[in-house]
């Protein structure tokens, strides 16, 4: 009676397979990986209202993260040695926690592991009992990651009083009073950025205080 064969796989299935898992698994690698090189340290605020959802939120549309399903998993399986504060924001269904109410120091060149560790980890506290900062990200961020201009930057396009005057707004800039005018017959302006203007005079000086 014939001995029964065993099951043969055919050696380009075993290799198709191979090829399939270690692409699987490069593939699942860089959701982990950080999302640029050499970026800046970036202070990350956490307000006292702020939860799990927003916070990755924020991360990953600031470009901290690529992935957040993958960053949700390293904070799950990322070691919390703090004892949280009051009012934590509260990790998976376990005891980690993340600190509202604080400051963590992170980076686009950090992966998601380092940046889990520093926020279950390495918060400072940040009560914000002067008042909260417009932006969670210092220095401030554009949608996409990028550094904002600063306000020289911003303001680089005003060269004459009449450019200082439109340029008063939102980040400041101030015109001398009428009485000034009046008393003296010089308008001055002061843009956003520190620079001081006057009326049919080119160039500018620094404002006091500026």
């Amino acid at each position: 009676m014939a001995k029964p064969k065993g099951l043969k796989i055919p050696l380009l299935t075993i290799v198709l397979g191979l090829i399939l898992l270690i692409g699987l698994v490069f593939i699942i690698q860089t959701k982990f990986e950080a999302p640029r090189k050499d970026a800046p340290d970036i202070q990350f605020t956490i307000g006292k209202d702020r939860t799990l959802q927003s916070v990755i939120g924020d991360l990953k549309y600031y470009d901290f993260i690529k992935d957040e399903g993958a960053f949700t998993f390293a904070l799950e399986h990322t070691q919390d040695n703090t004892r949280g504060r009051e009012n934590p924001i509260k990790v998976g269904k376990g005891s980690k926690t993340i600190d509202r109410e604080a400051v963590y120091k992170i980076s686009q060149s950090m992966t998601a592991w380092q940046i889990a560790d520093v926020l279950l980890n390495q918060g400072e506290l940040s009560t914000c009992d002067h008042g909260c900062p417009d932006s969670n990200f210092d220095p401030e961020l554009l949608p996409g990651g990028d550094l904002a201009p600063t306000i020289k930057q911003k303001y680089e396009w005003v060269k004459t009083y009449e450019d200082c005057v439109k340029s008063i707004g939102h980040d400041g800039g101030q015109l001398s009073s009428e009485q000034y005018a009046e008393r003296t017959g010089i308008r001055k302006c002061v843009s956003p950025d520190g620079r001081e203007f006057t009326q049919g005079k080119e160039g500018w000086t620094t404002s006091v205080g500026g």
